[in-house]
């Protein structure tokens, strides 16, 4: 039994669906980040990035995010206390500045969240399409893009936030435990 649970762990680990020590990694400001010494600094360049060039980006990541953990796929977990931004590596690698870009965008998901919370206290469960779906992910992008060229991204980088705006790029469509990002 004991032999399976350590395979079942290593497979885990291995896939990315768990960090290797889930316990903080690393620190940034406010922010606890999770996941391998790489991706710790990965993910600290970028904030630090965000933090000098797009500080209105950065003040929305530290209100709106608590954790960054490196996982198999990307997505805002929000009804965590706190609310925990999980970050594909291949996502986090793509450079320093896409790794911030794609901070900034997830933490906009959160912010959506809290912001129509805020607003309607009197509301049990927020609906899906109040941070995600498709309208969702424009503004997210919109709000991506401006930090992209806040922070000085290179030009394909803008290109291709730009290109995911359009309706033949509809990503959002596509299943969470089926993306790549």
């Amino acid at each position: 039994m004991r032999f399976i649970f350590a395979l079942a762990t290593a497979m885990l680990l291995v896939s990315g669906c768990a960090s290797r020590d889930l316990t903080p990694a690393g620190h940034f400001d406010s922010l606890v980040i999770q996941g391998t010494p790489p991706f710790v600094d990965q993910v600290e360049q970028s904030l630090a990035l965000l933090k000098a060039r797009a500080p209105a980006g950065y003040a929305i990541v530290t209100n709106y995010v608590g954790i960054i953990q490196q996982y198999q796929h990307s997505g805002m977990e929000v009804h965590n206390h706190p609310p925990i931004f999980q970050l594909n590596t291949n996502s986090a690698f793509a450079s320093v500045t896409w790794c911030a870009g794609v901070i900034a965008h997830d933490s906009f998901h959160s912010k959506l969240y809290f912001d129509f919370k805020r607003q309607h206290p009197e509301v049990k469960w927020i609906p899906d399409k109040t941070y995600g779906g498709e309208q969702a992910e424009r503004v997210c992008l919109a709000h991506q893009l401006l930090v992209l060229i806040d922070i000085g991204a290179p030009d394909r980088e803008i290109a291709w936030c730009r290109q995911c705006q359009t309706q033949t790029n509809a990503y959002w469509q596509v299943k969470y435990k089926n993306r790549s990002w």
